[in-house]
């Protein structure tokens, strides 16, 4: 389990994380600089403030793969989960589901709590407010509730209403665990495998499942609250109670987890604050491209569907799944060996079935690597013909949530593309891949290495894709 404060140390140390202080961004509201930054696939930024938490925004997500760059959207998260940055994709995907229901575990551990200083009010807290807010913003918060059962957790986003007021959404299924004035506690600042096991149990519709049954009750620490379990890394607790189940209010704001299930407005009433003696919050420009709530969700989606396919045939045919961030999650790629001809409809329709947040899915050979982004687009372009592997449903399908080209409620077609090989070629069918070694002799491969080498011992200060 890493704390996020020392999460953010490590980004800092491998050269990934920007510090800014109050006079460096004072005129510019967080979330602004935060969407700037991920635009432009910047590192994540730590914002160091006189008044008020420390700030982070980016620490979940990663670089557009439409541009080129070493890391994947994904390194940072897996640096957080305990995992190398260059760990293969699928390892991140299976370590994410052992945080979950289907994870084994022995039991929750226990440890101090961090956040032991008192605050004045939530007000204190001063989380970012951005250019068109009335209030201040919560993001990326994990709201825990007790039942008989045990602790359940979930994400939770909303605003800071005056002194004593959270005006928040979270999941309806969460908020159905409870039936009058509960307590609730709302965890700032988790460590990743804490807010990557919220965002999990949301988008699996895992919420009923108790944290002590999951598997990040082995590699989380918790302490106990008003509201239940948190972990005891967690560096702001809020602890309030519910004021109003049905509370009078209207908010365009959503994190993407709010496309994978119902959400519901609740009005809570804060009781105590607690925070860290030196306190940092992650926070997400909710809405923009590549926002952390959204790598979140692509991530988390990706593992729940990946999971469950392979579980599907009793073998496991499908080397990853991958709702890339790029695309809003409006697309699910897949890669998978091919096992009989019409295999891969057949693979697209339970897709579809177990997730409504897309409305295409791409299906490649399970040789493509989930890195190579521009391969996918690539074998589309090579494989797929439109006329015969671009295969459209009827228009009564059931509208996706997630795409912004369909706002109006209406059904519509869902597709897939197939862009693996057909099965039942032949190989002399199939054209040889082109690559350095297939395409020159040797002699001129070798010469082409030598002007390269001496390129670049003769130009110390080109970079590693040849710009200066």
């Amino acid at each position: 389990m890493i704390p996020i404060a020392q999460y953010l140390r490590g980004l800092d140390g491998d050269g990934d994380l920007l510090t800014l202080t109050d006079d460096e961004f004072d005129d510019v509201p967080p979330d602004v600089v935060a969407a700037e930054a991920l635009r432009a696939s910047g590192p994540a930024i730590r914002y160091n403030r006189a008044d008020g938490v420390d700030l982070a925004s980016g620490a979940f997500s990663g670089p557009d793969r439409m541009q080129r760059r070493d890391a994947q959207p994904w390194s940072r998260l897996a640096l957080g989960l305990g995992l190398d940055p260059d760990e293969p994709f699928v390892s991140m995907l299976e370590t994410i589901t052992g945080l979950g229901p289907a994870g084994a575990t022995d039991g929750p551990t226990y440890d101090r709590q961090a956040a032991s200083q008192t605050l004045d009010s939530v007000q204190s807290l001063a989380l970012p407010q951005g250019a068109d807010d009335v209030w201040p913003a919560l993001t990326l918060g994990v709201a825990s509730i007790a039942t008989a059962d045990g602790t359940h957790w979930a994400p939770i986003q909303g605003s800071v209403v005056g002194e004593e007021t959270l005006r928040v959404r979270t999941p309806e299924a969460l908020a159905r665990l409870g039936d009058g004035d509960e307590p609730i506690s709302i965890a700032l600042g988790v460590p990743p495998a804490a807010i990557t096991a919220a965002y999990l149990l949301a988008v699996t519709d895992g919420l009923a499942v108790p944290v002590q049954a999951c598997g990040v009750a082995d590699n989380v620490p918790l302490v106990p609250t008003n509201g239940g379990l948190v972990p005891s890394a967690t560096e702001v607790v809020i602890e309030t109670t519910v004021a109003d189940r049905h509370p009078d209010f209207q908010s365009d704001r959503r994190e993407a987890w709010e496309y994978c299930l119902e959400s519901t407005p609740l009005a809570l009433s804060v009781e105590r604050v607690l925070a860290t003696d030196e306190p940092v919050v992650p926070f997400s420009p909710v809405g923009r491209p590549l926002s952390d709530d959204l790598q979140l969700t692509a991530v988390t989606a990706a593992a729940t569907l990946s999971h469950r396919v392979n579980n599907y045939w009793g073998i496991s045919p499908v080397e990853w799944v991958l709702l890339p961030a790029e695309a809003e999650l409006g697309i699910c790629v897949v890669a998978t060996d091919v096992l009989y001809a019409g295999f891969e409809w057949q693979l697209a329709n339970i897709l579809f079935t177990f997730s409504s947040l897309f409305d295409t899915v791409i299906i490649v050979d399970e040789d493509v690597a989930p890195t190579d982004f521009g391969r996918v687009l690539g074998d589309i372009w090579v494989k797929a013909h439109p006329s015969r592997d671009w295969i459209f449903s009827d228009a009564s399908a059931p509208a996706a949530r997630r795409p912004r080209y369909r706002r109006d409620g209406q059904t519509g077609s869902r597709l897939y593309v197939n862009a693996a090989w057909d099965p039942r070629w032949e190989d002399s069918y199939i054209a040889p891949r082109v690559t350095f070694e297939t395409s020159f002799p040797p002699a001129v491969r070798e010469t082409a290495r030598t002007a390269w080498r001496t390129r670049s011992d003769d130009n110390p200060n080109r970079d590693d894709h040849g710009g200066q």
